[in-house]
């Protein structure tokens, strides 16, 4: 009788090497508005209408997009153990206006302010080291790193103030690619010996973005509304990856 060939085993994957795919998710986006106003030479606002002012234009404005890219990398690994590099580039569309409208002049029954605020984000890059742990086809990894993106920021305010004479005004705006950081994980699973797919979970702040506006109206009452912006985002996304 002929025996049959023994079945020889599949070798173990190996994570060494490089790789280039594509990445689709949601970015939640959690950018806070802090707002600080200051008094001109001629005051605009009295000693206790500043802390009214400075709560109405404090905030958060979120917002959830889709999220769409590339990326690129290398692994390297040891026994078990992997580490590597990712550097990926995406898209999203955040683009969110809040009014914010009250009266924070305490006893002064006309005042009135009306603040809108944008803020907007359409791009993020990061550079991250990653480190994991491997059981044949699947690896586990954290990863941390740099980020960059650009962060746009406005306001107008329109406002009736007790030391004002009429309506006053203020226009600010900024806009600035910043860098921070990014932190998170994900798994790696290799549906075979070149294509791998993931799910990822990451979060980036891009720190602080300022911007100031002068307050004026019909007389030389004026003050300076600074606000300070910092964007966050949460991100989930799925990505597939071609391995060389």
């Amino acid at each position: 009788a002929t025996k049959a060939p023994p079945i020889v085993p599949a070798p173990p994957f190996s994570w060494t090497g490089f790789y280039i795919g594509g990445t689709a998710g949601a970015d939640w986006n959690d950018p806070k508005v802090t707002l600080d106003p200051v008094n001109g030479v001629n005051p605009n606002y009295r000693p206790q209408d500043l802390a009214g002012v400075a709560a109405l234009g404090t905030g958060t404005i979120r917002g959830t997009s889709a999220i769409v890219g590339g990326k690129a990398g290398y692994n390297q690994q040891y026994g078990a153990w992997v580490a590597g590099v990712e550097a990926d580039l995406y898209a999203f569309h955040f683009n969110r206006t809040a009014v914010a409208s009250g009266n924070p002049f305490p006893g002064f029954g006309n005042g009135s302010m009306v603040l809108t605020t944008n803020v907007a984000s359409d791009w993020l890059a990061t550079i991250r080291p990653r480190f994991g742990y491997a059981t044949d086809r699947a690896l586990f990894y954290a990863t941390g790193g740099v980020a960059f993106g650009r962060v746009s920021f406005s306001n107008t305010d329109v406002e009736f103030a007790p030391l004002g004479n009429g309506f006053g005004t203020e226009a600010s705006s900024a806009s600035q690619v910043r860098t921070g950081w990014v932190a998170g994980g994900g798994i790696d699973y290799a549906l075979s010996a070149n294509w791998i797919c993931s799910v990822e979970y990451l979060h980036v702040d891009l720190g602080s973005l300022s911007a100031s506006g002068l307050v004026s109206s019909a007389n030389l009452d004026t003050a300076t509304l600074n606000f300070s912006t910092k964007l966050q985002s949460d991100i989930v996304r799925a990505g597939v990856a071609y391995k060389f």
